[in-house]
């Protein structure tokens, strides 16, 4: 049950407070603070400050490390692949991302590859990065193994992400970021924590029979999204992160909250292509068109992609952020263990 609410500034203050005590340099650790607290902001809790004692349990355990060594392997005009020491994904993956962009300011085309490295939360992060430039941008990555092929009775892929992002007029975007499962193994367990059940048709039980409950599915099987259509997508995303990059396949990556198996970023410069106003102008008119769609029955409007996030985002910066109870006693805990200070609770 959420019951309690936190600032996204006290959120932030906190998170770059547990990192700093884990060793991970400070630029790092605001890195990683502005990414998960936007994933709260965003309303996808599920790649929020939850993650905080999942990834400095994974520095403890050796899964990944507090500092990133960043080494080049093969570089050209717009193209790189980078290994990533095995460091903490998102400052990782912020560096790829200015990398990609730097490229396609200079060659209209950035692609960045980066294999050995943690888990990068949410993708939306870096696809903002790339949309502030006026740029469109894709990114996609593999993870930890918990999704059967289509047909299939042993877990072969992880909820293998992507996102793509498009710039619109300012201070207004095109976001999809969703994973290629029917449901992200997170969101899942943040169901869990809040004793709610999953939608119909997302997940298996360990004796692969259908299930809406959290707990079970957590100890079964995720089933990509639509069928064998959303399967082809999973395998493609689980290439072009793993075998194009010479990353770990889903099925050899350690399943933990902290790891991931390769991160893969196409950046693209708009005025390259054509004048940038006129790209511009065509857009809001294709996103005027669709949002002037009679809603069918049961809807009030037509919504795009990010949409729904960037009005939540709006409403939890006034209202704060809510927190689950599990949530919440896990970070005081965590607080208590690195005697820092605990976030307070946000009064409206």
């Amino acid at each position: 049950m959420e019951n309690v609410k936190i600032s996204a500034e006290q959120a932030q203050d906190f998170c770059v407070a547990c990192f700093l005590k884990f060793g991970v340099p400070k630029e790092d650790a605001e890195n990683i603070a502005d990414n998960l607290v936007m994933a709260n902001l965003r309303g996808v809790d599920s790649h929020g400050i939850i993650r905080i004692p999942y990834y400095t349990e994974g520095i403890n355990k050796g899964f990944v490390h507090a500092r990133s060594d960043i080494n080049v392997i093969e570089e050209s005009a717009s193209i790189a692949l980078l290994d990533g020491g095995n460091g903490l994904g998102i400052p990782v993956a912020t560096k790829a991302t200015e990398l990609a962009i730097d490229k396609a300011r200079s060659t209209g085309v950035g692609v960045v590859g980066v294999r050995n490295l943690g888990h990068v939360g949410m993708l939306a992060y870096y696809m903002k990065r790339v949309i502030g430039h006026g740029f469109v941008g894709f990114a996609c990555v593999n993870a930890p193994a918990v999704m059967i092929p289509w047909g299939g009775r042993e877990n072969m892929f992880g909820t293998n992400p992507m996102c793509v992002g498009f710039p619109m007029d300012e201070g207004r975007s095109m976001i999809l970021d969703m994973a290629t499962s029917g449901i992200a193994r997170f969101k899942i367990t943040v169901a869990a924590r809040r004793g709610k059940e999953i939608p119909a048709g997302v997940a298996l039980d360990k004796q692969g029979k259908p299930t809406t409950d959290a707990r079970e599915a957590l100890e079964g099987f995720l089933l990509p999204f639509g069928g064998y259509k959303g399967y082809g997508l999973v395998l493609a995303i689980e290439v072009l992160t793993s075998a194009l990059l010479g990353a770990l396949q889903s099925k050899y990556i350690e399943v933990h909250p902290s790891t991931q198996g390769g991160f893969f970023i196409t950046v693209i410069d708009i005025g390259k292509f054509r004048d940038y106003q006129e790209y511009k102008k065509d857009i809001l008119h294709l996103i005027n068109n669709v949002k002037s769609c009679p809603p069918m029955d049961g809807f009030t409007e037509v919504l795009i992609p990010g949409e729904i996030e960037e009005r939540e985002a709006e409403k939890r910066m006034k209202e704060g952020i809510p927190i689950e109870d599990a949530t919440w006693q896990e970070l005081i805990k965590l607080a208590k263990e690195l005697n820092i200070r605990p976030p307070v609770e946000h009064s409206s």
